[in-house]
């Protein structure tokens, strides 16, 4: 048998219980049992309750608490359960040094898994409200004429799924109790579900109302409120007697051409509730870039009908966007037929960057293109260094279970100083005995390396499909978002071994150093 194999043997044997003890396992699964009785009766009364299932909550009833303490329980019977089961064929602090390594491990995994998950979901809202790429006049505050044209020959670059033109412009939204500031935003209604998911978003009305208002009436609200009477329409002639101009012989003169309807917007849900509006009521609009006047710039107002709400998830978007038709928002700021740009839509997210040079090859300098990464790059770049930092802090987890396992090999060299003594007078050099302690730390780390990523990454799958859910009301999310990556979970396994390696330096030094006559004079 080789040397090196010979060392190995060695060192994985001085971990090993020669009996064993299955107590600590036996305890584990009598807890789990217990927490699982105790999860399942917090959440039959939480159901008896009517209450909405979340794992977080405002306000909590005793459900909720009873399947709180059940999980806690249930942590601790999992730790008692991990344990017991290295502890039935290792030795206790061996069994504990792997243990820590392994809790380290699955607390980064799980950790760094949520925030990879909250961190998609926060970007597939971002992406779905917003354009992928878009194409913009490359002088700023200049507009797009020939949008159309423009749209047209995006649409034929490779990697491009759809485009929309836009127009926006910041104001003001005032009801009959509210006000809030608000961006409009003039969308080509037949396009629009090319470049975005605002056609998925809606939750009330029809987009088609944007066009044709006089769609507002038709839909049925369907939760108990009224409809509000149609507001005086725009350019509307006052009303005339024809009763009397009959009688006095006069003739009843021709109808009047029909008048213009409000235009329809649509808005955020927040900002709906903000602003206390129901489908078909009138809403004002105000923007401060209005005509000189002769006091001065006067704001400029126009009066929308509310055609109904969406809901895209994301708090930012929802409490400050409103829609109205692209001919709307030019008449509104007093343009002629332009855009402020055009969105785009990719086909791979990931070639964005790709479809965005070769739109701008295509596009020329007369337009300047953007994707979603460098729209988004502060904040993006804000995520990452926090996935970073928590990476670094929860580390110390797996620096902590290193502290076990050079306590652990300290203890083995104090208590097997007599073997170490033998082994070294029956020809074993000191670089033998120092490889036998680092192949002990070797075995540990890759035990707890090992245990620790199937249990993060089986307990992030069982949340990834549970879905646990959360009050969207509170949290704009409906349940945990468990998002695991194959490099995160690399770089953690490879990690922890090499801490547990480097911890075993200085016992397998201070074995090394060791004299044959000491050791066999140890009592």
């Amino acid at each position: 048998m080789p040397l090196a194999g010979y060392e190995g043997v060695v060192g994985w044997r001085y971990l090993l219980r020669v009996r064993r003890r299955p107590q600590v396992l036996l305890l584990g699964i009598g807890v789990l049992l217990a927490a699982a009785t105790v999860g399942f009766i917090g959440y039959r009364m939480q159901q008896s309750t009517g209450a909405q299932l979340s794992v977080f909550a405002t306000q909590g009833d005793a459900g909720r608490t009873v399947m709180g303490i059940g999980a806690g329980v249930g942590a601790v019977g999992g730790c008692l359960f991990l344990f017991g089961a290295m502890n039935t064929f290792m030795t206790a602090f061996s069994a504990f040094s792997a243990f820590m390594v392994s809790i380290g491990v699955a607390v980064v995994i799980l950790v760094l898994g949520v925030m990879n998950g909250f961190q998609a979901d926060l970007r597939g809202k971002i992406i779905d409200t917003n354009a992928h790429v878009v194409v913009e006049a490359a002088r700023h505050g200049e507009y797009i004429a020939d949008y159309r044209e423009i749209a047209g020959r995006v649409r034929g670059v490779e990697g491009v799924v759809g485009a929309t033109p836009y127009l926006t412009t910041e104001v003001m939204l005032t009801s009959p109790t509210n006000l809030s500031p608000a961006v409009l935003e003039g969308i080509d209604v037949e396009t629009i579900g090319e470049a975005t998911k605002l056609p998925q978003f809606l939750k009330h009305g029809t987009l088609r109302a944007l066009v044709d208002p006089t769609l507002i009436d038709a839909f049925d609200l369907g939760e108990g409120r009224p409809k509000a009477p149609a507001p005086a329409s725009e350019d509307a002639p006052p009303p005339q007697d024809t009763a009397d101009l009959d009688r006095f012989g006069m003739g009843v003169p021709a109808p009047a051409a029909k008048p213009r309807p409000l235009p329809a917007v649509f808005v955020g849900a927040e900002l709906r509730r903000n602003l206390n509006l129901w489908p078909g009521e009138m809403l004002t609009i105000v923007s401060p870039m209005g005509e000189l006047g002769p006091t001065g710039p006067s704001p400029k107002t126009r009066a929308f009908r509310l055609a109904g709400w969406f809901e895209s998830g994301m708090l930012e978007f929802d409490s400050r966007l409103a829609y109205a038709g692209l001919p709307e928002v030019q008449r509104y700021l007093g343009v002629s037929d332009v855009a402020e740009a055009v969105s785009v839509r990719v086909s791979d997210l990931d070639a964005a960057p790709l479809v965005r040079d070769r739109l701008q090859t295509a596009l020329g300098e007369r337009f300047h293109v953007t994707d979603w990464q460098q729209r988004n790059r502060n904040l993006f770049s804000a995520l990452k260094l926090e996935k970073v930092a928590m990476f670094s802090v929860l580390s110390i987890n797996i620096l902590l279970a290193a502290f076990a396992i050079v306590v652990t090999l300290v203890m083995t060299v104090m208590e097997r100083k007599q073997e170490v003594a033998i082994l070294m007078a029956m020809g074993a050099s000191p670089g033998g005995i120092l490889r036998i302690f680092m192949s002990q730390g070797a075995f540990t780390g890759a035990v707890g390396a090992v245990v620790g990523t199937v249990v993060g990454v089986g307990f992030g799958t069982l949340l990834a499909n549970l879905e646990l859910p959360m009050n969207p009301d509170v949290y704009y999310i409906s349940a945990i978002p468990v998002d695991l990556r194959a490099t995160d979970v690399l770089a953690i396994v490879v990690v922890a071994i090499l801490v547990s390696l480097a911890s075993a330096i200085y016992p397998a030094l201070y074995a090394a150093a060791l004299r044959p006559v000491e050791g066999l004079s140890a009592e």
